[in-house]
């Protein structure tokens, strides 16, 4: 909707049990989800250790290159790694953020992209919270919740996809619970499955599980949707 040009997205896969940068859960599946942009995807393997993350991708950016320590990471878990689509381009001149409201991801990201030289945009950077999650289902992206970790959100909201109805849903519930309603507190953790830059929608295959208060659906496969009408 900018204009831009894509010509990359960049991953770190988190090889520990925490992060205070980068979100966790499946976000291996951001790889099916490049391929169906039609864009190359970057894998950075980080060790999760605050003080060291932020220099970690940006190792990875300068680097460039997917290392050994990727296919080691997806071999530790199981899971297949995506089809990768083509070659980093080594000419890439800015960095697109999806930070909201975490000061915290904002400023390091900003301190990273002056050590690299390249400009920084975050277009969604306090957007109002009811009207970003409104906009995503207006314009057509689909989400599914994959964790959640707030009074409120009970174990059926796990897996579930927010579409104009359970939207309504979320709305009330994070009113009445007082929770973020696009989950930037950590109330919930969502991934994409379909969108306007999608070539196709991506299907997912994983199991529901759930402690005291919090679940999370581990999602153990990932590709193209046969039901694809794209």
């Amino acid at each position: 909707m900018k204009g831009w040009e894509i010509v990359a997205t960049a991953t770190i896969l988190v090889d520990s049990d925490d992060s205070m940068m980068f979100q966790m859960d499946s976000s291996w599946v951001s790889g099916h989800q490049s391929k169906a942009m039609g864009v190359p995807w970057m894998p950075i393997v980080g060790n999760g250790e605050q003080e060291q993350e932020v220099r970690e991708l940006e190792d990875g950016l300068i680097a460039g290159e997917r290392p050994e320590s990727v296919e080691s990471w997806f071999e530790k878990r199981g899971l297949v790694p995506p089809t990768y689509t083509s070659e980093i381009p080594s000419d890439w001149d800015s960095l697109v953020v999806g930070a909201i409201r975490s000061d915290y991801q904002k400023t390091r990201i900003e301190q990273m992209a002056h050590r690299l030289g390249v400009s920084i945009h975050t277009p969604l950077w306090h957007h109002d919270s009811e009207s970003h999650m409104r906009d995503l289902v207006a314009h057509g992206f689909r989400l599914k919740i994959t964790s959640v970790s707030s009074d409120g959100l009970g174990e059926d909201w796990v897996g579930r996809v927010i579409d104009d109805s359970s939207l309504g849903e979320l709305i009330a519930l994070s009113a009445s619970h007082r929770f973020h309603v696009d989950g930037e507190g950590g109330e919930y953790e969502t991934i994409v499955l379909d969108g306007p830059c999608f070539e196709y929608p991506i299907h997912v295959v994983g199991e529901v599980t759930w402690s005291g208060s919090r679940g999370l659906l581990a999602i153990s496969e990932a590709g193209p949707s046969e039901s694809s009408d794209k």
